[in-house]
């Protein structure tokens, strides 16, 4: 039986994105969600939540004009903008049975998920397989997300704590 709580208490920290690759089929592909040089972080609990945030750099996907709160003569389209080239959320983070689990690597649900800035995420589980390295001091750890038609996302964090 795999033991959720040492694989928790093994995955838990925070990490910032190193970088992304999609794949179609197989095949290397422009990351057009998040751009050529994404920034994010993930942060796993011991206690079994998590939550995500990765976005786009580039300056024209990311409109420097805009505030927060957002204010009437801000342009509806470069909030668009922003929305297709980010994603946000956040929920439980469980141990998949699916696929043999252990301090190294494994699969994940995050989820379901209570907020989402893709509002159609809200209530899912995502599936992730991830992988921990160890390299010296340093840990890294690889997500792996297939989603339908073909794409898969492969994502590199390092650990900060």
């Amino acid at each position: 039986m795999v033991n959720h709580t040492a694989i928790l208490a093994a995955l838990a920290g925070t990490y910032s994105l190193i970088n992304t690759t999609s794949y179609f089929n197989g095949d290397p592909i422009p990351d057009a969600a998040y751009g050529a040089a994404p920034v994010g972080v993930i942060h796993y609990s011991k206690s079994g939540y998590m939550s995500a945030t990765i976005s786009a750099t580039e300056p024209e996907l990311r409109p420097q004009e805009l505030t927060f709160p957002f204010t009437p003569d801000q342009d509806d389209a470069d909030w668009a903008l922003v929305g297709k080239h980010s994603i946000g959320y956040a929920g439980p983070l469980r141990i998949s049975d699916a696929v043999p689990a252990t301090a190294e690597s494994g699969q994940v649900f995050h989820g379901p998920l209570i907020a989402a800035n893709v509002p159609r995420w809200v209530g899912t589980s995502q599936v992730r397989n991830y992988t921990i390295v160890r390299r010296g001091e340093q840990t890294f750890l690889q997500i792996v997300s297939r989603r339908d038609g073909g794409y898969t996302g492969e994502l590199w964090w390092e650990r900060l704590d």
